[in-house]
């Protein structure tokens, strides 16, 4: 018979069906038997029980009851996407084996607010919000909202993969306020070495998104580099509320569009939003007669795993998710509270 409705054993129902007592139950859950001098015959029969009945402790229950710190919220603001997906990957991985209770939370643009409540009434002791950067201006108006103050003021919260030096210099300071940490890296900085590697060979002419020229562009440590160059084209980022859609679609979309630049105009690098976007714009391309990286190359972002196995060569901008994640663990399990800021920085891999 398929059950339409969670069943779920209590340690009462599990002491009748053994013939035991809670108290020798709740010992063998929370592993101190042996110091409850419980016999081994006792233990496997009713561990084998337990695998027999289905039977599941409440993890809930105990940390409640013990007031134990092991009930971890996870936020992923805005779709996950390549090295935010590893970074939850790991998260999950890492805090399951460590015995601690993790609730997983989505939201879309618009519903931070809501979702933080959401996980503030499970009683979560401490929430990672992931921020996407596939969000429309990586999320500002959402972190502006101001009743996501007095909530974040509640309780220990995390922003992994903060865009420094995107967002308007308040936005940062007001979730500083909140006692928030935050950990990412520096858009605009992440493209310095390329620039910089682009000014030393003197091929200075770039095809580039406008999402990323646009903080690249306001950035003082950026802006004086890019007015160096030779040209600079922009275009219409592909993803355009778009959230959701194939990456390598879209760059083979993008291509399209872009083709007849392409041709008329001889350009150094294309600069593209992703590393999957940048592999479509090189097989569309190469479909076209135009090789990559011989006539063009290519920069995308976040390093895929797959990146080294694909079939055309293009540069990729590295993002440190494991510096980022162990900060994050470490900043949870032993909580600091001289430095909220967590910068770190990111690699140019060259085709």
């Amino acid at each position: 018979m398929v059950r339409m409705e969670a069943r779920y054993y209590s340690t009462s129902d599990l002491a009748k069906k053994t013939g035991t007592s809670r108290q020798v139950i709740s010992a063998i859950i929370n592993e101190n038997w042996k110091e409850k001098r419980i016999s081994q015959a006792t233990y496997d029969r009713i561990t084998r029980e337990m695998h027999e009945m289905g039977f599941v402790p409440n993890r809930t229950a105990i940390s409640l009851k013990k007031n134990k710190k092991d009930r971890i919220g996870i936020l992923c603001h805005g779709p996950l996407y390549s090295h935010t997906s590893t970074a939850l990957e790991k998260l999950n991985h890492y805090f399951l084996n460590s015995q601690k209770s993790v609730q997983i939370h989505m939201s879309n643009q618009g519903e931070l607010c809501k979702a933080v409540k959401e996980m503030m009434g499970h009683r979560v002791n401490s929430i990672i919000i992931i921020l996407s950067p596939m969000l429309p201006n990586f999320g500002e108006d959402d972190l502006r909202e101001n009743s996501l103050t007095p909530f974040l003021s509640a309780v220990p919260h995390f922003f992994y993969n903060f865009p420094f030096d995107v967002h308007a210099p308040d936005v940062a300071r007001d979730l500083l306020q909140c006692g928030g940490h935050l950990i990412g890296f520096s858009r605009p900085d992440a493209y310095v070495p390329f620039i910089k590697r682009q000014l030393a060979s003197e091929q200075g002419r770039l095809l580039i998104d406008e999402k990323i020229y646009s903080f690249i562009e306001k950035s003082t440590k950026t802006q004086n580099l890019l007015s160096k160059l030779n040209k600079v084209v922009t275009y219409p980022n592909p993803q355009g509320g778009k959230l959701r859609e194939n990456p390598f679609l879209l760059g083979r979309k993008l291509a399209h569009e872009l083709l007849p630049q392409i041709k008329s105009s001889k350009f150094d690098y294309l600069v593209t939003f992703s590393d999957g976007i940048a592999q479509g714009v090189a097989h569309y391309l190469d479909e076209q007669g135009i090789a990559v990286p011989d006539a063009l190359r290519i920069l995308g972002f976040d390093k895929i795993d797959s990146i080294k196995f694909l079939k055309f060569p293009t540069s990729t901008i590295e993002v440190p998710v494991n510096e980022m994640t162990d900060k994050l663990i470490h900043l949870i399990e032993k909580p600091s509270v001289d430095n909220f800021e967590h910068i770190y920085l990111t690699k140019l891999h060259s085709a």
